[in-house]
């Protein structure tokens, strides 16, 4: 009988490239230039992540394993040739022809393997009919496998530690990546009616790492394996958890660590947990669901939005808001409303997606029972071009795509490069982080725990843990300083290089005159960005919207312990 052995895969690249089995618009294997920083060009941070979940699936489980992440399809196939019982493909719904041609190559060669589907993919309603397989693995997927395979599925779970990003570019030049990634749980409890990740998990939190303990461990390892001490939290709503975010922040000022968070919140959740916590706990970047102008989502229901983000800022918090296109309520007038609203808000980073019916969401059971859901390819539902629905008022495919591109465009054009928008919040947040800190110890305030505020306490002196995380968001701001001299030289327009101009002023401020090296990066940078921005211009004469970079094959071995790995990652 064959060894219970399991590969597991992402889908084969490349990646945001049109071809028999996947598209360019909108499937890039990168999150900030796909969709956060598009139409932004020279400017936009170049950056891709690791397939998360297979390398936390592969180190839960018993059996032998091998992880292969962003491969071409010859890896795939020499890799098969290496003897599988299993093989587990995780996938999204524009993706599934790739899984198909995946799946079908494994029935033609090798019918003895088993075919496990995983990923928000699964939620394709005919899957079954599309590409060939024995088992779907829908949920939190430790369990779903260690059930399968017969482990104990209430084993503690071990984290992996993982380098994230993988790659990443500033102005063409490339960096060596500094963080590593964390997900403490997966779901979320809003449940808003669009959300497949809430209702996947059936508008329920399912912890992975249920403490502040739990988290700060994993912190403690990444720092020892990678020198990491940025974190890149993947959980829907992290701040919504009060015990497990003081808990890490307690870990932190006993043991003196000021490491460095980006994660996700709610707006009600800032609110409560308050500013002050969020910088005393190292959060440096939130992402923000704002949805729609007219609040139809109780997370956002009484909040000033405008204030809270420009509390945000001005502590050093960098936002990112996210918003949708294309609600019912859209026409063709109040949809630029709602591009200038959510402009006018004034965040570091806006995200904009076109309003999608996942199925197993209320949307689309909704729009289902209303005869307005649209027989779209699924390889065409990314989110970045026609709609998959009926729209009430704004009907053509090609206006669906151009509104989402145009809304990004404004953004550039208004706020000028995130880039500069990112360093002038990091900055504002240290010299404010100054001020407060010498007024505080003035006053005689102290970090209560409890209460979440600073407040008089007779007979203590000093707030160390405090001042080291003012070092770390100096560390921060003086990272950005580089970037300046080509922000203003590839500014979009005058608005813009007057806005960098401002930032450079405040470094001045803040850290005196640039030295020679400080110079030399600049104009380091800055021919990066002359020879970048010409292969942007190539590319788009040769009819893309810009350069589409690829991640390399990562391979990892487990062997089947729960927490014990080879890793060998491909040069």
């Amino acid at each position: 009988m064959k060894k219970t052995k399991v590969l597991f895969t992402s889908v084969f690249g490349p990646f945001g490239i049109k071809d028999e089995w996947g598209e360019e618009l909108g499937m890039q294997m990168e999150l900030l230039n796909n969709q956060v920083t598009r139409q932004q060009g020279v400017h936009s941070p170049r950056q891709s992540y690791l397939t998360f979940a297979l390398y936390l699936l592969a180190e839960n489980i018993s059996v032998p394993s091998t992880v292969l992440d962003f491969p071409l399809w010859n890896d795939f196939v020499e890799e098969l040739k290496k003897g599988y019982s299993h093989v587990a493909i995780s996938f999204i719904v524009p993706n599934v022809l790739k899984v198909k041609r995946m799946a079908e190559y494994i029935r033609a060669n090798y019918p003895d393997i088993k075919i496990i589907l995983g990923g928000y993919g699964t939620i394709i309603p005919d899957l079954k009919t599309i590409v060939p397989h024995d088992e779907c693995c829908r949920g939190e997927g430790v369990k779903w496998l260690r059930e399968y395979f017969g482990d104990n599925p209430d084993t503690p779970i071990f984290h992996p530690v993982l380098k994230n990003p993988v790659y990443s570019y500033i102005y063409g030049m490339p960096s060596k990546p500094r963080g590593s990634v964390i997900f403490p749980g997966v779901g979320c409890e809003n449940g808003c009616r669009f959300c497949i990740t809430s209702h996947m998990f059936k508008k329920e939190h399912v912890s992975l790492l249920p403490t502040g303990r739990d988290v700060f461990d994993v912190c403690l390892r990444a720092e020892k394996e990678l020198d990491a001490r940025n974190f890149m939290v993947l959980d829907e709503n992290f701040l919504k958890h009060e015990k497990r975010s003081k808990g890490l922040l307690h870990e932190m000022e006993a043991h003196l660590k000021p490491y460095v968070f980006v994660t996700f919140s709610s707006a009600e959740n800032i609110k409560r947990m308050g500013v002050d916590f969020l910088v005393r706990c190292g959060i440096s970047r939130l992402w923000v669901g704002v949805e729609s102008k007219r609040n139809l989502h109780d997370k956002t229901k009484g909040i000033d939005l405008k204030e809270l983000f420009a509390e945000l800022r001005s502590k050093g918090i960098i936002v990112l808001a996210s918003t949708i296109l294309f609600h019912d309520h859209h026409d063709r007038h109040t949809i630029d409303e709602e591009i200038d609203w959510v402009i006018d808000l004034n965040t570091d980073l806006v995200q904009f997606m076109n309003y999608h019916p996942w199925p197993g969401t209320p949307l689309y059971e909704d729009l289902k029972n209303e005869n307005r859901l649209k027989s779209v390819p699924y390889r065409h539902q990314h989110g970045a071009s026609e709609l998959n629905f009926v729209h009430p008022h704004i009907t053509g495919a090609k206006d669906h795509e151009e509104y989402l591109k145009n809304a990004f465009r404004q953004k550039y054009l208004k706020g000028g490069p995130a880039i500069v928008s990112m360093a002038e919040t990091t900055l504002r947040g240290y010299l404010r982080a100054v001020k407060d800190h010498e007024t505080r110890m003035a006053e005689g305030l102290f970090w209560n725990s409890e209460t979440m505020k600073y407040e008089k306490r007779s007979g203590k002196t000093g707030d160390s843990f405090m001042e080291a995380r003012i070092k770390a968001i100096r560390d921060e701001a003086v990272r950005y300083f580089p970037s300046l001299l080509p922000a203003f030289l590839f500014a979009p327009n005058t608005k813009s290089r007057l806005k960098t101009l401002s930032v450079f002023r405040l470094y001045i401020k803040a850290f005196g005159k640039p030295g020679w090296a400080d110079l030399l990066k600049s104009f380091a940078l800055t021919a990066s960005a002359l020879t970048e921005f010409i292969r942007i211009i190539m590319s788009r004469i040769n009819g893309h919207e810009g350069i589409i970079r690829q991640p390399k094959v990562n391979r990892v071995e487990c062997s089947g312990n729960m927490a014990v790995a080879v890793h060998d990652i491909a040069a």
